[in-house]
Parts: C-alpha cells; sequence; structure tokens
C-alpha cells in the first residue's frame, strides 16, 4: 500500500514539476515576445534610443543609436563612445535627476542628444542627426541676409538720387540728368533681382511649370548668341558655336532660352577684351542635348567651383555688383535645368571656365 501511495505521490510530484516547467516556458516565451516587440519598436523609431544603467552602461540601444554612435554600445559606458566631455557631464546630470540636452559632431556629423533620467533605474538617451536641418538654417539665414544687403544697395541709391533731386538739384539740368538715370540703373537692377527671387522661388517650391515643346536646342543656341552678339562685342569678346545641324529636345523654349542667355552673360563678363566665348550643342541620344559654354577667362578656384551654383555666391563679388548682377544667375540656372530633370556643372582652369548643362 505504501508502494503505491509512493508512485501515486511521485506522478504527482513529477506532474506538478512538467506544470511548473510549462508555466516557465510560458513565460518565458511571453517574455521573450515583449523583448522582440520592445526591441522592433525602438528600432522603427527613426531617432537612436539608447537605456543606460545607473553605472553609465548601455543596457539597450536600437540600431539607429548604433549607426549614429559607428559602434554596437551594448554593455559599454555610453561616454567612452563619443568621449566628449560635454556628454560625460550632460551623462553625469541625467544620472542625478537632471534632464539636460547638448549637440556634439559625431564622425562629420551634427547630432542633438536628449538625457533623461529613469528615478532609480539610470537614464535614457534619445539621438538625432540635425546636419540637413543646420545646413537649411545657415542657409536660410544666409538667403536672408544676402537679400537684404543686395535690396540694401539699389533701395538706397535711389533713395539717396530722390533726396538730391527734391534738394535743389532739379534745377541743375546736367547733374538732374545723371541723378535720374542713376535711379533708372538702380531701378532696374531691383526689378531683375526681385525677377530672379520670385523664379527661384517658384522653382524651389515646384509651382513653376514648364511648357514643354519639341524643339532644336542647335537653332536656339544660335539665336540666343545673336541676342548677346552686340554685348559681347562691344567688350571686345568674340563668340562661336559649335553644333549639329539639329539637335531634337523636349523643353520650355523660354526657360531654356534663360538658362543659355544667363551663361553666356557669365562667360561674356568674365572674359578679357580680344578673349573668345565658344558654345558646343553635343547631341545626346536620339531625344537630348549637352549644352557647353566655354570662355578664355582666368578661371575660377576649385574651393569657389564647389559653391558657384549657390545663391549670391559671387566669384569676384566687386565686379559683379557694379555690372549689375543679382548673384542668382547660376542658381537659376541650376533650377532651371533641374527642372527639365537635367545636371549642370563647371570646370576651370587658368586657361579658363567652362559651365555645361544636360536637357534629357
Amino acid at each position: 500500500m505504501g508502494f503505491v501511495f509512493g508512485r501515486v505521490e511521485a506522478a504527482r510530484a513529477a506532474e506538478a514539476q512538467r506544470d511548473l516547467q510549462a508555466r516557465a516556458d510560458r513565460s518565458e516565451a511571453r517574455a521573450a515576445a515583449v523583448e522582440a516587440q520592445l526591441a522592433g519598436l525602438l528600432d522603427a523609431l527613426p531617432d537612436g534610443v539608447a537605456m543606460v544603467t545607473i553605472t553609465g552602461h548601455v543596457t539597450r540601444a536600437n540600431a539607429r543609436m548604433a549607426s549614429l554612435l559607428g559602434t554596437a554600445p551594448k554593455d559599454r559606458l555610453f561616454v567612452e563612445l563619443a568621449r566628449d566631455p560635454a556628454l560625460a557631464e550632460a551623462m553625469a546630470r541625467a544620472l542625478s535627476g537632471n534632464a539636460t540636452s547638448l549637440e556634439l559632431d559625431l564622425r562629420h556629423r551634427l547630432v542633438a542628444m536628449t538625457l533623461a533620467p529613469l528615478p532609480g533605474a539610470g537614464a535614457v538617451v534619445s539621438a538625432r542627426d540635425v546636419t540637413e536641418v543646420r545646413r537649411i538654417e545657415a542657409a536660410r539665414r544666409d538667403f536672408v541676409s544676402n537679400a537684404s544687403h543686395e535690396l540694401r544697395t539699389p533701395v538706397s541709391a535711389i533713395a539717396g538720387a530722390a533726396e538730391t533731386l527734391l534738394s535743389g538739384a532739379l534745377s541743375d539740368t546736367v547733374t538732374a540728368q545723371g541723378f535720374v538715370e542713376m535711379i533708372a540703373r538702380h531701378a532696374e537692377r531691383l526689378a531683375r533681382l526681385t525677377g530672379d527671387l520670385l523664379d527661384l522661388s517658384r522653382l524651389e517650391s515646384g509651382a513653376a511649370n514648364l511648357e514643354r515643346e519639341s524643339l532644336d536646342a542647335a537653332a536656339l543656341a544660335r539665336s540666343v548668341l545673336e541676342l548677346v552678339r552686340h554685348r559681347a562685342e562691344s567688350g571686345g569678346v568674340a563668340l562661336a558655336i559649335e553644333a549639329p545641324a539639329v539637335v531634337e529636345v523636349s523643353a520650355d523654349r523660354r526657360r531654356l532660352e534663360q538658362v543659355l542667355v544667363n551663361l553666356l552673360d557669365n562667360a561674356i563678363k568674365y572674359t578679357p577684351s580680344n578673349g573668345r566665348v565658344n558654345v558646343r550643342v553635343i547631341r545626346s541620344g536620339e531625344r537630348g542635348a549637352r549644352v557647353e559654354v566655354a570662355d578664355t577667362g582666368h578661371g575660377i578656384e576649385p574651393h569657389q567651383l564647389e559653391r558657384i551654383f549657390e545663391r549670391f555666391y559671387r566669384v569676384d563679388s566687386g565686379r559683379s555688383r557694379d555690372a549689375g548682377g543679382t548673384g542668382l544667375g547660376l542658381a537659376l540656372v541650376k533650377h532651371l535645368v533641374q527642372a527639365h530633370g537635367g545636371e549642370v556643372g563647371a570646370a576651370s582652369s587658368s586657361a579658363g571656365s567652362t559651365f555645361w548643362f544636360t536637357v534629357p
């Protein structure tokens, strides 16, 4: 009887052990599922996230944080991953209960970090790459500053000339004529500047609609060359064109003409007397073209060439401004070409510069 009772108890004990094991397995499976869900959730976040213990060691980090840091941070001291005194100070503040934010230069990227305390557990760190945001903010500040500066010059000149005329210069015909011409010249420059700014705004916002048509790029280049020929010859600059008989493209005639006029104006402006500007139209595929405008000017330094298509950037600011340039011509060229789906570029040496664009 005792033997039977012993077997029953053993069976019950074994069943209880199996039940406990099954419960443990289910709990472990649930924990693994929660862990997988949490890992998936963290990896889906656009920002980097890391959990840090009270000793500053990383217990959990998503893929974005590892990417920003350039290494797998788990089980390592977080402050050793960036080795920045400001980060060490921020971590100490977070672990002592005070949230803090800072920006760090990590692997040539600007990263904004927020460190928040987790009472009794350590801290959580979130990180975001703000390199592009800061670049856009800087570009916006530069644009406002440059636009204000460019607008101030003609406005001041017009106001000064008008004030002089009103103070009595009107009675002196010769003097008055000079001031009126000054007003007209700066008013024209102001109109060009505001027109270029509006064009750029429409292009960048996608509001500028292209009226595409089938046209001959070679014929268009020849007609634009005639438009600027008098200006070139008055400066002692020779013009020439190399192009096949017909190069068919699909483009907005007025906009493509604007691109060529801007490039030729620049080439003529920076080519000294007895120099030469050459236009080449090259067929690209069945319906496409590459157009090059080459001059024999003094060339452009490599560090300037990188910025030549930026708004308001001038290689020779004084000379460009005196010649009535707005500093927006090449920026317009870039946006107009890109609106057509093409590319734009430039090359330069001491023998001159070549600007090119494609119409696909």
